[in-house]
């Protein structure tokens, strides 16, 4: 990465500020069902500075790679905390993830149009790492694979909650286009145009 703030680093700010955004979602989720037995903000990211203003220019990339760690691990916290191991607790929060999703009216014209919008907002570590690699793209159909689990380490075992709520948010998101979300058994993901 630069040793100068470029878009890169404003883009992948964004996606940091987007999962922020998730949390207080779901800690609104969670007040609102009144289980907040204890002060929820202890999950929240309170300091939502532009990135010019808050960044240590002296260390980009690991101040970055600082704020991803600490995002995925306060967002994986809350939702242990919160969910137990309640079943039906879970299904709220995967239920308020895709309402998230849905009020960001995104929208797209095509498959790899609508992949890269989840990309502007998904945060899967840094550019760097090349999480996310498509394997076949067309207007009606994008495939991809993980690179490698990113996520679950956060999870405490319990790594398949982060991707019940990750395709919950995601069908949210696409729930204003003309496209649906598929994660398939050989562990591929797929965006493709909903049947007429």
């Amino acid at each position: 990465m630069s040793k100068f703030l470029g878009p890169v680093h404003f883009w992948l700010y964004h996606k940091i500020q987007f999962q922020e955004s998730l949390i207080d979602a779901l800690i609104s989720c969670a007040v609102q069902k009144g289980w907040n037995d204890e002060d929820l903000t202890r999950f929240s990211c309170p300091d939502r500075r532009q990135l010019d203003e808050i960044i240590d220019e002296t260390n980009i990339h690991g101040w970055l790679q600082t704020r991803i760690q600490d995002a995925e691990t306060r967002y994986a916290s809350l939702v242990l905390y919160l969910a137990g191991s309640d079943e039906t607790r879970l299904k709220v929060l995967e239920q308020a993830a895709g309402d998230f999703g849905a009020a960001q009216n995104l929208q797209a014209a095509t498959a790899p149009e609508a992949f890269h919008r989840l990309d502007d907002l998904l945060l899967d570590g840094m550019p760097c790492d090349q999480i996310n690699r498509v394997s076949h793209s067309s207007d009606d159909v994008i495939t991809w694979i993980q690179s490698a689990d990113i996520h679950s380490d956060y999870w405490q075992g319990h790594g398949q909650w982060y991707y019940l709520l990750r395709q919950a948010l995601i069908a949210g998101l696409l729930s204003h286009t003309d496209y649906s979300f598929l994660h398939k058994e050989d562990g591929s993901f797929h965006i493709v145009k909903k049947a007429a």
